[in-house]
C-alpha cells in the first residue's frame, strides 16, 4: 500500500467522456490519515490510477475536499475544498479534464465570514448553468454579524466572479452540506440542509433565481431515534449531504436518520412541496437492511440507486435499488470485510450498465476503495 496514494474518499466520481477518465477526490493523502487530500484519475477498467494533485493547505492552495466530486464546464473540472486557502475557509479550484493544469493561484478563496458575509467552508461541488456555477457553503452569510448559517452562491467561470445570492437563517435551513440541482426550466434550484427548519432536523427548499425567491418546501420533523413520532408524521430527519434528483414534477431524496426505524428514509415529493411520501424506511430489524444513507440517489429511467453507510449482513453498508413508485426495493450488494470496500457515504454513477462508486474505508489498505458493480435488471 502506497502511503501517498490518497485515503478517506468521502465523495463520488466524475466521468469525463472526452478523455474516458474517472476523476475523484480523497480527503487525506496518506494511510496514516495525514496529508490534506488529493485529486486522482483512473480508467473505468481500473487501470491508469494517477494522482493529479496533492493539496497542500497553504495560503495558495486548498485542503480537505469533502462530499461529491467535481463539475465539468467545457474542458475544466471545478471543485471545492472545505479548508485551506488564504483564510483557511476553503477554496474553489479548477483542473483540466485530462488531469493537467491545476489552478494556481486558486480561482477563489473563501474569506473570513465576519468580514463580508460571503460564506465559507463549502462541503460540496456545483450545479452548472452555462458558464456559471452555483453552490453552497456550510457557514457564513449575513446573520446579524454572527458566524452565519451558510449561503447559496454563484461563481462565473468566465470572470472568476463570486456572488452571494442567499443567506440561510436557521429557520429556513442551516449548514448545507449537499449540492443544488437545477430545474429543467433553468430558473429554479432545489436543495436540502441537514439541520435548521421548524424541528432543527433539516429542510427541502427551492430558490427561484429569476424572482430571487427562497421557499421552504418541507420541514423534516422526525427525531433521530425514529418511532413513534416518525410513524405518525411519516417523516425523516437529517439529509446529511445528499442531493435531490428530479423526475418531471417529482423530487427524490434520502435522509440519514428518522423514519420508522430511525435509520434513514428514501422520500419523494412534488416540486411545489406537496405529496411528501416515504418510499422506504431503512433498518428493518432482523432483515440485514441497510442503515444510514449519507449520500445521494442516482436516477436511471424509473429506477433509483443509492448506498447506505452501515447495515447489511456484515455492517459495512450496502448498495440498493428501488423503483420510483416505491416497489422493487432490493439490496444489490452488501459490503463484506476487507479486502472488500466498506462504508460508502456518497452516490454511485452509471456507465455502460455498471455502477461506480467509492467507500470511505475498506479495501486492501483499509483506507477506502473504488468499486464497480453490475446491477441486476430492474
Amino acid at each position: 500500500c502506497k502511503v501517498s496514494d490518497g485515503a478517506d474518499p468521502k465523495g463520488s466520481l466524475t466521468f469525463v467522456s472526452a478523455t474516458g477518465l474517472l476523476f475523484g477526490l480523497t480527503s487525506t493523502t496518506t494511510s496514516e490519515g495525514n496529508g490534506l487530500g488529493t485529486i486522482f484519475q483512473i480508467m473505468p477498467s481500473g487501470a491508469g490510477y494517477l494522482i493529479d494533485h496533492s493539496f497542500t493547505g497553504t495560503k495558495s492552495d486548498g485542503s480537505d475536499p469533502q462530499h461529491s466530486s467535481m463539475t465539468l464546464v467545457g474542458t475544466v473540472l471545478y471543485g471545492t475544498t472545505l479548508t485551506g486557502g488564504q483564510h483557511n475557509n476553503g477554496s474553489i479550484f479548477g483542473i483540466n479534464d485530462d488531469g493537467t493544469g491545476y489552478s494556481s493561484p486558486l480561482l477563489f478563496d473563501f474569506p473570513t465570514s465576519a468580514a463580508n458575509n460571503a460564506g465559507d467552508m463549502p462541503y460540496s461541488n456545483f450545479v452548472a448553468a452555462g458558464s456559471v456555477l452555483y453552490g453552497m457553503t456550510s457557514q457564513g452569510g449575513h446573520k446579524g454579524g454572527l458566524t452565519g448559517d451558510g449561503v447559496i452562491f454563484s461563481f462565473d467561470t468566465t470572470s472568476n466572479t463570486y456572488t452571494r445570492v442567499h443567506s440561510f437563517n436557521g429557520a429556513d435551513g442551516f449548514a448545507p452540506h449537499g449540492q443544488l440541482i437545477l430545474d429543467p426550466n433553468g430558473t429554479t434550484f432545489y436543495g436540502m440542509t441537514p439541520v435548521g427548519g421548524s424541528a432543527n432536523v433539516g429542510v427541502v427548499f427551492s430558490f427561484n433565481m429569476a424572482k430571487n425567491k427562497y421557499k421552504v418546501l418541507h420541514n423534516f420533523a422526525c427525531p433521530n431515534n425514529g418511532a413513534p413520532m416518525c410513524v405518525a408524521n411519516n417523516n425523516g430527519a437529517t439529509p446529511d449531504h445528499g442531493t435531490l434528483v428530479q423526475s418531471n414534477s417529482s423530487l427524490f431524496g434520502l435522509t440519514t436518520f428518522g423514519g420508522k426505524y430511525g435509520a434513514g428514509t428514501l422520500f419523494t415529493m412534488h416540486t411545489d412541496g406537496s405529496h411528501f411520501k416515504i418510499l422506504q424506511s431503512f433498518g428493518n430489524p432482523g432483515s440485514n437492511d441497510g442503515i444510514n444513507p449519507y449520500g445521494s440517489l442516482l436516477l436511471n429511467g424509473t429506477t433509483l440507486y443509492g448506498t447506505t453507510r452501515l447495515g447489511g449482513s456484515k455492517g459495512n453498508g450496502s448498495v440498493f435499488q428501488i423503483n420510483t413508485d416505491g416497489t422493487g426495493y432490493d439490496r444489490i450488494w452488501e459490503f463484506q470485510p476487507a479486502p472488500d470496500a466498506a462504508k460508502p457515504i456518497d452516490n454511485v454513477i452509471l456507465l455502460d450498465n455498471t455502477l461506480y462508486g467509492m467507500t470511505e474505508v475498506g479495501g486492501e489498505c483499509g483506507n477506502g476503495a473504488i468499486f464497480a458493480l453490475v446491477p441486476p435488471a430492474p
